[in-house]
């Protein structure tokens, strides 16, 4: 069987805090490791998500709807589910960036991921009020996938 949680892969949370959460795959590790003694993934999901937004609203009313909350954790392949939407690879490249300037021990410190937290918030939202309108089934738009709540 090919492997297809790939880095860019949008999953959903099953499990924990963030379940039922949207949220990219950065890195899987199939293997155990000296730290985690199951397969797992690092993951950067939205925690809040942006509110709709009118033509009639102003711009600071826009620019306040269209924030979000982002999160990131290292957690068991187990606990996500794979949907078909992958992001585009300009986007998983910058997000991969923002993430590998800082170290993986650093993750673990706590200034060192809010600060990270705080420029992936930043960098999403940009991209979030950037995304080009259409359907689904275009390649550019299915980034919006990713943006939009999970209702169920």
């Amino acid at each position: 069987m090919g492997k297809f949680l790939k880095p860019g892969r949008l999953v959903v949370m099953l499990a924990g805090r963030y379940a039922g959460k949207k949220a990219i795959l950065i890195k899987a590790n199939e293997e155990s490791t000296k730290d985690a003694k199951f397969p797992n993934g690092l993951v950067v999901g939205i925690q809040r998500y942006p509110r709709k937004v009118t033509k009639r609203m102003g711009q600071k009313q826009i620019r306040k709807r269209t924030t979000l909350k982002v999160f990131i954790k290292q957690l068991n392949l187990n606990h996500i589910m794979p949907t078909r939407y992958r992001l585009e690879e300009s986007t998983l490249k910058e997000v991969r960036d923002r993430i590998e300037r800082v170290k993986e021990a650093e993750l673990k410190n706590v200034e060192k991921r809010k600060e990270l937290r705080k420029n992936l918030r930043k960098y999403l939202a940009e991209k979030y009020r950037t995304l080009p309108a259409g359907s689904l089934a275009d390649k550019k738009a299915q980034s919006r996938f990713l943006f939009s709540k999970l209702r169920f």
